[in-house]
């Protein structure tokens, strides 16, 4: 979609500069036109005296004004219109349009973004930005599905920040001016039998006042509320489960538990060159290693998931891809699989680790995800596992967050590059990544197994 995009906007430049074209050649003959007025209006008698003058100002009028004519009706642009036409049948059908509506909707809902926030939102900074017109269109996209109090929400959200925008004034002539929205957003209230409705047709004749049809309907509006009104419709309630309230940032912290120190112990290694470490959760026990990878050793890595082999990659359920890797596939993956044992404070880690490619608006309990694959469910000893190393290859800026929410002490940790999360001794995770909303997720997964004594 973003190649067809640009082919689309540079065809659109491409008639702009067709435009401007003609608009700079009409500029420059009005000018010129203009000089020989205001020499004529110096001395009118004298300009016209002159025959060379009478001339010019008649063959002016005589032939130059029939061919600006001839100019004028000429269709400007036309090759890129053509080309535009060719384009449309590459346009996404109404089915890929519904999805990308549902998919904006669900992150919405999961997250409890309010349209207003989003349209708040820095236009040209901002990862979760919509427009006014792109709530207007999700408005009615709800409204076409019979959810009023959806509708009301963002439709009310394009009307009344329609200015916000710098683009507004384009909206009229590619979608909806702010009447009309203010007048959509009144029709959607009326169905609720909200007294909103009141100030939003106001708000529209107040745009448009001379519009007969829009006073044609108030009037019927205010004819029809003379009769008994009706109990509003409220707003829907919504249960939010634990790992909602959790992937939104609703935590409870226990600052005495919260560690942040060197690690010089779980290891010979670590004795000459600890690393820093944060303690997560107590129970069960969690720590991070901040930028315990190098930025080399993460290209490494994700050259590797580039080049996977076709019998190496899988797939999870949930739109999870991944490249199983031996722990010995080079020299910098030995390095890693020695630097993460030495966090561990193990004597054993695992022989193999998981590139991980994450794009959902699900969240996703990757370690039940590999118990439920019959792929691993053999190949992995699951209760023998007694640690999983989380190494995160990107940054994940909004959602994504790594969450566990079936314990009194919640869990919370944003993706960064370069962090290494270990979680020891829980045999049944609940461990859940939330919902991505700007960014794909790239993690490398290993599994610690224990040795038998």
């Amino acid at each position: 979609w973003l190649d067809l995009h640009r082919k689309l906007i540079q065809n659109l430049r491409e008639y702009a500069d067709k435009l401007s074209e003609k608009i700079g050649i009409i500029n420059s003959s009005v000018i010129e036109y203009q000089e020989e007025i205001e020499e004529a209006e110096e001395d009118p008698e004298l300009y016209l005296s002159n025959p060379l003058n009478s001339f010019r100002l008649i063959r002016h009028l005589h032939q130059d004004w029939i061919a600006w004519q001839v100019y004028m009706e000429q269709k400007v642009g036309e090759e890129q219109v053509a080309k535009i036409e060719s384009l449309l049948q590459d346009l996404p059908q109404d089915w890929e349009y519904k999805k990308a509506a549902e998919d904006v909707l669900t992150v919405a809902r999961f997250y409890n973004y309010e349209p207003a926030e989003l349209v708040a939102q820095n236009e040209k900074n901002s990862s979760i930005h919509l427009s006014p017109l792109d709530c207007y269109h999700l408005g009615h996209d709800r409204l076409h599905d019979g959810d009023f109090v959806g509708a009301a929400k963002w439709l009310g959200a394009a009307a009344n920040n329609f200015s916000l925008s710098e683009y507004s004034d384009l909206y009229e002539h590619i979608g909806a001016p702010r009447w009309q929205m203010y007048r959509d957003y009144a029709r959607v209230l009326r169905v609720l039998n909200r007294k909103e409705m009141y100030e939003a047709y106001d708000k529209a004749n107040s745009l448009s006042p001379q519009n007969v049809h829009l006073m044609q309907e108030i009037g019927e509006m205010e004819l029809l509320s003379l009769r008994d009104p009706l109990d509003p419709v409220p707003d829907d309630f919504d249960l939010v489960s634990e790992v909602e309230e959790m992937c939104r940032g609703i935590v409870s912290t226990n600052t005495d538990i919260l560690t942040c120190e060197y690690n010089n112990e779980a290891s010979a290694f670590l004795k000459l060159a600890p690393l820093p470490v944060e303690q997560i959760l107590e129970v069960p026990f969690t720590v991070m290693y901040p930028r315990g990878v190098y930025d080399s050793e993460i290209e490494h890595i994700v050259n590797v998931f580039e080049r996977c082999p076709p019998n190496a990659l899988f797939e999870l359920d949930q739109g999870i891809t991944g490249c199983s890797v031996s722990d010995g596939y080079s020299f910098v993956t030995k390095r890693i699989a020695e630097r993460v044992l030495d966090m561990t404070g193990l004597n054993s880690g695992s022989e193999s680790f998981y590139i991980l490619e994450y794009d959902t608006l699900q969240p996703l309990e990757v370690y039940q995800l590999f118990r439920a694959s019959k792929r691993f469910a053999s190949a992995i000893k699951f209760p023998q596992v007694d640690s999983t190393v989380m190494i995160f290859l990107k940054d994940v800026p909004v959602g994504g967050a790594i969450v566990l929410p079936d314990y009194d002490f919640n869990m919370f940790v944003q993706p960064e590059k370069g962090n290494v999360l270990i979680a020891f001794g829980e045999e049944d995770y609940k461990t859940t990544i939330c919902p991505n909303v700007a960014g794909q997720g790239l993690g490398k997964l290993s599994f610690s197994i224990k040795i038998a004594c």
